[in-house]
């Protein structure tokens, strides 16, 4: 096995890396895609990098195709997810391939997955991530739904 899936596995907080040759660029303990957008924000960004990533959805993804990552390594991946990635030519090493993310509180579907779907354009695909998050908080904030 892979030391950086070894780490990403056995750590109960660690969430997500993104690797370059043997370098460690970033880590991230945040949930979601939260370390995948923070990543494509970041002004260090590098192209060609590997992401591991506890958890592929669709989202993640599209996120890791505007990273410019090569490649994807994952314990848990979406079929959606997969398809997508074979879409845009990343190689996508993965443990277990399930039908889609199931949301954090298990009683259905990622609300980000679901959201891109249908979408294989990153940039658009982007976007409605940004607008999904930003209802998913309002909805928080009003007491309507966890995250």
């Amino acid at each position: 096995m892979n030391q950086f899936l070894k780490e990403l596995k056995q750590s109960k907080e660690l969430t997500c890396l993104i690797v370059k040759n043997t370098t460690i660029l970033f880590k991230s303990t945040a949930k979601g895609v939260k370390p995948l957008m923070d990543y494509y924000q970041s002004p260090d960004k590098q192209k060609d990098v590997i992401v591991y990533d506890k958890i592929m959805g669709r989202g993640a993804v599209i996120l890791s195709v505007l990273i410019n990552a090569k490649k994807i390594v994952t314990p848990i991946i979406s079929d959606s997810a997969l398809k997508l990635a074979k879409h845009h030519n990343l190689e996508v090493f993965y443990e277990q391939n399930v039908p889609y993310i199931i949301n954090r509180n298990n009683d259905g579907r990622c609300p980000i997955e679901t959201s891109v779907l249908n979408i294989k354009n990153p940039q658009h695909g982007y976007e409605v991530i940004l607008e999904t998050l930003k209802k998913l908080k309002e909805a928080q904030k009003h007491g309507l739904q966890k995250t």
